[in-house]
């Protein structure tokens, strides 16, 4: 099921046929660690390619770099008994790379915090309309169980922008949750 949403979102710039197809034929059934160490792998490919082509310029590359990398950290994330800490690295790394694409994209988007329930913040990314505006519609977005923010960042995002309208996108899982 990872793998059939991974292979759709290369549609939207979340992930490449190539890449996907590479990294799931290293995967090795009889090795619980494989998932993990093949998409963490593919993640730090992307997540380097994007740090170098920052540091030359090339934003628009890093851009693109940083939403692949961000995707195939969830993937890595993604087993059931993956061990807590391995969880934790992908998702940090995941989040870092969504604010990496949030910080250099224009107008540069942002992490806010929601209160919603007692001591339980919801974690969200808004990006501003293009169009400068005070005011401009938006779309929201909030991530159902099993889904992530970060996903709304190559589903939704340049949809959006395209249009002139901001996007604030959510999922139920809180600031602090990994």
């Amino acid at each position: 099921l990872e793998f059939t949403r991974l292979l759709g979102s290369a549609q939207e710039g979340g992930s490449t046929v190539s890449e996907c197809w590479l990294a799931a034929s290293r995967v090795n059934p009889a090795d619980d660690e494989s998932w993990y160490r093949e998409w963490s792998a593919l993640a730090d490919a992307n997540s380097m390619r994007a740090a170098a082509a920052f540091s030359d310029g090339h934003l628009a590359t890093a851009r693109r770099n940083w939403l692949r990398a961000m995707n195939y950290y969830q993937a890595a994330a993604y087993p059931i008994d993956l061990s807590q800490d391995r969880r934790n690295a992908a998702v940090a790394a995941m989040r870092d790379c969504a604010t990496n694409y949030l910080r250099h994209r224009q107008p540069a988007g942002e992490v806010v915090s929601i209160p919603w329930l007692n001591e339980f913040p919801l974690q969200g990314y808004f990006l501003p309309s293009p169009a400068g505006k005070d005011r401009w519609p938006a779309v929201i977005c909030i991530g159902e169980p099993g889904h992530r923010k970060e996903e709304f960042l190559f589903k939704v995002a340049h949809h959006a922008c395209e249009r002139g309208i901001a996007l604030l996108a959510v999922d139920l899982l809180g600031e602090g949750t990994e």
